[in-house]
């Protein structure tokens, strides 16, 4: 079970992060990256799983290229804008990860908008 790998992973760099906190801050936020790194590092197959399925999905449907491009992106987006205010959030600077998440989600809109703009001329054809 990759689970409880990876809540292993997560619970060890807790600890040694919550360890270092008070002697070596610097170190301890250092862990905490690494330890978030390791546990993306152990997920890059079921992110290849879930390119596979999408591709599949988007030929199914007949949808351009050009879709499945932006669904990355978007994808792609939401996961290092997490990991990053998270990282931020750790350091004790929420308000910057807060403006980190709104620049990730307005990125995001951004991105969407030529699939916003084909499911509304698909949406056209039919009618």
């Amino acid at each position: 079970m990759e689970i409880l790998k990876i809540a292993v992973v997560g619970i060890v760099t807790a600890f040694c992060s919550l360890t270092l906190k008070e002697s070596k801050s610097g170190l301890s936020i250092a862990v905490g990256v690494a330890g978030g790194c390791i546990i993306i590092f152990m997920l890059l197959d079921y992110f290849a799983d879930i390119l596979t399925s999408i591709t599949a999905v988007i030929e199914r449907a007949g949808i351009q290229s050009g879709v499945l491009k932006s669904v990355i992106k978007i994808i792609g987006i939401g996961y290092i804008t997490e990991f990053s205010a998270g990282i931020v959030e750790d350091t004790g600077n929420r308000s910057v990860a807060e403006k980190i998440v709104m620049a990730g989600k307005v990125i995001i809109l951004i991105v969407s908008l030529p699939i916003i703009n084909a499911l509304f001329d698909l949406i056209a054809e039919l009618f």
